[in-house]
């Protein structure tokens, strides 16, 4: 929206030479549901609009390029079952939350100083999102403040996007925050906020870091605060008391969406109920511990059952074992927020596999398993293979360094052949060999879901590298692949390069330490005039 002279307040279009859409699948699954509300919201507004304001033949193109626009998405969602979601509508937030920072993977764009359309994100002074052109962008704020702003985030290697109204910076120290926080009330074109507090801060520091949010304009607040040091006097106050300071801060007016990563002085906060409000659409919380204690696991696991705010806890490098393993199953069967779950480096073997695939059968929430470097062996593969059968939202799942061999793979191949919503399967230094390379390319030949498949480290040799150049002619899912550390020498690169002459959609390879000679390097050089957006990694 801009005003005119005459104060009119009108919408006009901001010159753009337009986008050519590649990794089409990855790029719909991330943006699609964003796309069919704003088509929605557009056919609304045009049939909202009298005559005075849009002429009939205008309308009726307009209206027809939007239904074929819907129907195109609609059809994509049958055709394709990763995207099944994308038509359901379900929190006007995503219009506001969609991470458009990324939008350069999947868009081809022609005139780099254009990005986004050339518009600028702003907020209403009624905390409504609004797009507009650079001209009137400039017009709205101060230069001075925006530049001693833009010098504060850069003093602390800040990423600031204008854009956007975006920041991501890590303060180091107090007298940094206090710079930072003072730079920040004087700016008014920050909405969403990443700070890390990377020094041992403490409760003082987090009341002046709420004095400065007050006076912002921040709607959307990323806080890590890890490195959170309670005071020994802290610790003795009520769980109320020595948690008001971030309760203060949820419950501010301005804010909309919040995630905090919390120490574990904090572990208790996720289980607090802040009061029900209009303004705040979406709280969660991310644990992240190292050398947890036995006390405070037990209160972890107590509060899953319940907890409504936990969506992300990473536990991993805490050797929790087959003991604590078994005993998160039964907190997961009744958690229904939990996204990722990070368990790598935790000594579980099978046991605690088989408890966390009993899990995997019920529990709707997760989307990211990471079970790394964990030994869960031949029989800990199996018994997830058989939940990802059934399972209908593990979209992420990482195995390496799980010593699963050839009959793992076989299992997980086995699995992807019905599975239809994984997209992420990284099975790195696993010893599976040429037979288990073998098995996964043939799931691939039929497989529709798969984005990425990590299969580095696992001596799959030429033999292994041959099976998957034919899956590679037929998958038309698959974007990255990764091969790197396998000895498919001369041989098996000649055959990938041949096989992606027909494959269009792979955008990632990595073959990294294969013992690629002088034949298989040229043959490498020559496959990008096939499909220029290929990028191979030797």
């Amino acid at each position: 929206m801009k005003s005119s002279k005459s104060g009119q307040n009108q919408i006009h279009i901001a010159r753009h030479e337009g986008y050519e859409i590649r990794n089409g699948t990855e790029f719909f699954f991330k943006y699609g549901k964003y796309m069919i509300i704003l088509l929605r919201a557009l056919k609304l507004g045009i049939h909202s609009a009298n005559e005075s304001t849009l002429r009939v033949p205008v309308q009726n193109l307009l209206d027809a390029g939007i239904d074929f626009s819907i129907n195109y998405m609609e059809a994509l969602s049958v055709n394709n079952p990763v995207l099944k979601n994308i038509n359901t509508i379900d929190d006007y937030e995503a219009l506001e939350g969609a991470d458009l920072r990324q939008l350069d993977t999947f868009l081809q764009v022609n005139d780099a100083n254009r990005k986004l359309g050339n518009l600028f994100r702003i907020t209403t002074d009624t905390g409504h999102v609004k797009w507009v052109c650079i001209n009137h962008y400039n017009s709205t704020y101060q230069e001075k403040d925006q530049k001693a702003f833009e010098n504060a985030v850069g003093l602390n290697g800040g990423d600031y996007d204008l854009q956007l109204g975006k920041v991501i910076i890590v303060l180091a120290s107090r007298i940094r925050a206090e710079e930072f926080f003072d730079a920040l009330t004087k700016a008014r074109h920050v909405y969403d906020l990443d700070i890390t507090f990377d020094w041992d801060c403490s409760r003082a520091d987090l009341e002046a870091f709420e004095d400065a949010l007050r006076i912002s304009s921040v709607s959307i607040l990323r806080l890590d605060l890890r490195r959170f040091q309670a005071s020994a006097a802290s610790k003795l106050l009520s769980t109320s008391t020595r948690y008001e300071v971030l309760v203060r801060i949820i419950e501010h007016t301005n804010m909309k969406v919040i995630h905090i990563v919390l120490s574990k002085d904090f572990i208790k906060l996720s289980s607090l109920e802040p009061r029900k409000s209009s303004h705040l659409h979406k709280l969660s919380f991310e644990m992240i511990h190292h050398s947890i204690g036995a006390g405070d696991f037990r209160v972890l696991i107590n509060s899953l059952k319940t907890n409504t705010t936990l969506t992300t806890l990473n536990l991993g490098d805490n050797s929790i074992g087959n003991e604590g393993a078994l005993a998160l199953p039964e907190a997961l069967k009744t958690n229904t927020t939990l996204i990722p779950l990070r368990l790598q480096d935790n000594s579980i073997g099978k046991e605690g596999a088989l408890a966390l695939s009993e899990a995997l059968k019920t529990n709707t929430s997760l989307i990211t398993l990471e079970l790394g470097g964990n030994s869960i062996g031949r029989g800990g593969a199996l018994a997830l293979s058989e939940a990802l059968k059934t399972n209908t939202t593990l979209v992420t799942l990482r195995l390496p360094w799980n010593s699963i061999g050839k009959e793992g793979a076989l299992a997980m191949s086995d699995a992807l052949k019905t599975n239809t919503t994984l997209i992420t399967l990284e099975l790195g230094s696993n010893s599976i060999g040429n037979e288990g390379a073998l098995a996964l390319s043939d799931a691939l030949k039929t497989n529709t879901s798969l984005i990425t498949l990590e299969l580095g480290g696992n001596s799959i040799g030429r033999g292994g590298a041959l099976a998957l150049s034919e899956a590679l002619k037929t998958n038309t899912t698959l974007i990255t692949l990764g091969l790197e550390n396998n000895s498919i020498g001369n041989e098996g690169v000649l055959a990938l390069s041949e096989a992606l002459k027909a494959n269009t959609t792979l955008v990632t390879l990595r073959l990294q330490d294969n013992s690629i000679g002088k034949e298989g390097a040229l043959a490498l050089s020559e496959t990008p005039k096939a499909n220029p957006t290929l990028q191979i990694y030797w």
